[in-house]
């Protein structure tokens, strides 16, 4: 999937700006404040409906009250550049792709796209809905079971919730306690495998990115691994009645990160939080979204646009040049920002070169150093 035309109206600094990008590689570059993280995150409007960092209305230029990502889309499959519009005005969010109207998860399984910021860090340092959220998105884009698990699953536990705060009898638990049971078991297994396969494609990056460290991943299922879910909801039953909820579950699933160096054994294995520097946890998180990338790219045959703001924070110099090979072996589009031109990426590479100045887009520049 490729952008191949970008343009903005009354979007954060910008009245008007359109990009049109290279098909690899583009470096946007620019002063604090000029307009960098503005324009990745119209980027990310295309493939995600929305930003990442805040609401629809405060997108919008000071003193208008609409905006207007419009985009043009090549799909790869040899037809012409489809056009893709996403635009908010009051509390309402149109998309539009051709004539036609388009529901935002059709969206988001047309346009793959992936996200790298500052804030990044959140994915090992905050709550588990964090984590689920990234495991699911790459199930979305690979597995058409999610879905239907998905749904069962969340609507069965609604279901089950207002029973047990109503003080229904177990008589009219049973039947949510099976479907919720049911459908949670194949979540879970289908989260289970995806791990997996996180961590067998991103073996190679990580031993490029984080050379030394042996990394591991592990899916806990939201529940006691030695039973089945329903036997924990039968004999959680008064614990959940007490607290009016269902307390363990899918909801709670959690994707935990370990390392330890080469040489020691199984049991030397430590939780990544607060043992492993910024710059490590940046490069660890870049190798897991690369590596699902590669997974949806081969088995949707879409390949993930990828977001990078701020390419040089945290890392040293040698940590930017590996990261910047890792991205360039990468197919997929890839859109970086950084506020100066990063030592590591050479001034005749092949690549789509910019610069933000007041929220004014200048094309092919390239400073001499």
């Amino acid at each position: 999937m490729l952008i191949t035309r970008l343009e903005a109206r009354d979007f954060r600094l910008f009245g008007n700006v359109r990009l049109d990008p290279h098909p690899g590689f583009n470096l946007i570059t620019g002063e604090n404040g000029a307009g960098k993280t503005s324009l990745v995150e119209a980027l990310h409007v295309l493939g995600r409906g929305g930003s990442w960092r805040v609401a629809q209305g405060l997108l919008a230029r000071d003193g208008s009250q609409a905006w207007q990502v419009v985009g043009e889309i090549d799909d790869a499959s040899g037809a012409p550049p489809q056009s893709l519009k996403v635009s908010w005005r009051g509390k309402e969010t149109w998309i539009e792709r051709g004539l036609g109207q388009m529901a935002l998860a059709e969206l988001v399984r047309w346009l793959p796209l992936q996200i790298l910021d500052p804030g990044m860090h959140r994915m090992l340092e905050e709550g588990p809905g964090v984590r689920r959220r990234f495991l699911d998105w790459g199930l979305f884009h690979v597995e058409q079971r999610l879905m239907p698990a998905w749904t069962r699953a969340r609507r069965a536990l609604r279901q089950r919730n207002t029973v047990l705060r109503e003080g229904g009898s177990a008589r009219l638990l049973a039947p949510w306690n099976r479907e919720l049971a049911e459908s949670a078991e194949q979540l879970s297994a289908l989260r289970q495998a995806h791990v997996l396969d996180l961590e067998a494609r991103s073996g190679n990056l990580l031993a490029a990115l984080l050379p030394g460290e042996l990394w591991q991943l592990h899916f806990a299922r939201g529940w006691d691994a030695g039973r089945s879910y329903l036997e924990v909801l039968e004999a959680s039953e008064e614990r959940d009645r007490r607290h009016g909820q269902t307390m363990s579950g899918p909801q709670r699933a959690e994707l935990r990160f370990y390392t330890r160096h080469a040489g020691e054994g199984q049991g030397a294995a430590e939780g990544v939080k607060g043992r492993i520097s910024r710059g490590q946890q940046k490069l660890l998180l870049v190798a897991l979204v690369l590596a699902q990338c590669w997974i949806v790219a081969e088995r949707s045959g879409r390949v993930p646009i990828l977001l990078l703001d701020d390419f040089t924070a945290e890392l040293s110099a040698e940590y930017q040049k590996r990261l910047l090979q890792a991205l360039l072996e990468y197919p997929g589009q890839k859109f970086v920002t950084a506020l100066e031109h990063p030592e590591a990426v050479a001034r005749d590479l092949d690549a789509g070169m910019f610069h933000v100045e007041h929220g004014a887009l200048i094309p092919g520049v390239r400073r001499q150093a």
